[in-house]
C-alpha cells in the first residue's frame, strides 16, 4: 500500500527557509516566490500537523516553537538523505552537490573559513555553502536546532548527542607586548607572569578553558581586563595592558592598534585544544558534510606545518 502524506516537499522547503531567516519576507526573496505563497504554505503545513511551527511577531520576525525546532532538525535530515539518494543515482556520483550550512566558532573562523570556502568552491562548484558564526553555545545551538548540518569548533568538553571527529590541535601560547620585560625570552613559565594583569578572552567555554590553564599551573590570575573580541585582546596586550593566552596564531604580530606583540611558548606541560567537526549523532553525515570535513582537515594539517 502506498503511503500518502498530507504535507509536501515544497511546504517543507518553504518552512526550512523561514526557519533559517526567521522572516517570511526574506524567505520569499531567497526562494524567489511571492510572500503570500510562503505564508500560505506554512499555514497549510501547520494545519496538517495540528500545531504552530512559528510564533509570529508583528514587525519583529518569527520565533520557532518546540514543534518547529523538531521539524527543522528532521527536515534537514530528510533533505540530506534525499539529496544523497539523488546524487547516488546520477551518473556523476563522485560530484558533491547541493547546499550545506556549517556553524563555525567565531574566533577560529578567520583562520579557516577563507581557505575552506575557497577550496570547496574550486573543487565542488555545485556545492552551496552557508556559514553561521558564533561562540561555543551558539555554534552548538545551531547544530542542535537544525540550522546547521555541521559544526567546526574547539572541543572544550564532551557533548551528549554529538558525533565529533578531531581534525586538529593547537597548543596555548602567551602574548605580551613588545616592551614587556619577558618579550625576548622565547618561552616562559606561567608562574613568571603571576603578578601581571591578565587580559581574558571572555567567551562561553573559552573563559573556563583559559582560567583552567592558569589554575592548572597553580596561578590565580590578576584578572584586570576581559573582552569577547579576539582582536581586542591582542590590541590590549600590544599596548601594554597585560598578558594573555590564546591558541590560534595570526601570521602577523601587528594589531589593530598599530602596536606589535610577541608570542611566547609556555614551558608548563599544558594540554593542547582540539578542533573538531561535529554533527548530530543520530544523523549520518552526507557527502557534502564529508567533503567539508576532509577539506578542513587538510587545511589544518598544512597550518600545523
Amino acid at each position: 500500500m502506498t503511503q500518502r502524506f498530507s504535507i509536501t516537499l515544497t511546504q517543507l522547503s518553504y518552512f526550512v527557509e523561514c526557519a533559517k531567516t526567521l522572516n517570511m519576507t526574506a524567505a520569499s526573496q531567497q526562494l524567489h516566490v511571492a510572500q503570500s505563497a510562503v505564508s500560505t504554505a506554512i499555514s497549510h503545513l501547520e494545519r496538517s500537523l495540528g500545531t504552530a511551527l512559528f510564533i509570529r511577531q508583528h514587525s519583529k520576525g518569527l520565533i520557532l516553537t518546540p514543534a518547529g525546532e523538531t521539524l527543522l532538525r528532521d527536515s534537514h535530515q530528510l533533505f540530506g538523505l534525499l539529496t544523497d539518494t539523488i546524487d547516488s543515482i546520477r551518473a556523476e556520483q563522485h560530484e558533491v552537490r547541493g547546499s550545506i550550512t556549517i556553524a563555525c566558532f567565531n574566533t577560529f573562523a578567520p583562520f579557516l573559513l577563507p581557505h575552506l570556502l575557497g577550496r570547496l568552491q574550486d573543487r565542488h562548484p555545485d556545492l552551496d555553502v552557508q556559514v553561521i558564526e558564533g561562540d561555543d553555545d551558539e555554534v552548538l545551538g545551531a547544530l542542535r536546532g537544525g540550522r546547521a548540518e555541521l559544526a567546526i569548533a574547539y572541543q572544550f568538553s564532551d557533548s551528549e548527542g554529538l558525533d565529533r571527529t578531531v581534525i586538529g590541535e593547537f597548543q596555548p601560547h602567551v602574548l605580551v607586548g613588545a616592551e614587556h620585560r619577558l618579550a625576548d625570552r622565547g618561552s616562559v613559565a606561567l608562574a613568571e607572569l603571576a603578578e601581571d594583569p591578565f587580559v581574558l578572552l571572555d567567551l562561553p567555554s573559552s573563559r573556563d578553558y583559559f582560567l583552567g590553564l592558569l589554575r592548572q599551573a597553580g596561578i590565580t590570575p590578576v584578572l584586570k581586563y576581559r573582552t569577547a573580541s579576539y582582536e581586542t585582546v591582542r590590541s590590549m596586550v600590544a599596548t601594554g595592558l597585560g598578558y594573555s593566552i590564546l591558541n590560534q596564531r595570526p601570521r602577523t604580530n601587528e594589531t589593530y592598534s598599530g602596536e606589535r606583540l610577541v608570542v611566547l611558548e609556555i614551558s608548563d606541560p599544558l594540554p593542547g585544544l582540539s578542533v573538531a567537526v561535529a554533527s548530530l549523532a543520530q544523523m549520518q553525515r552526507s557527502t557534502r558534510a564529508r567533503a567539508v570535513e576532509a577539506t578542513a582537515r587538510e587545511i589544518l594539517a598544512e597550518t600545523a606545518h
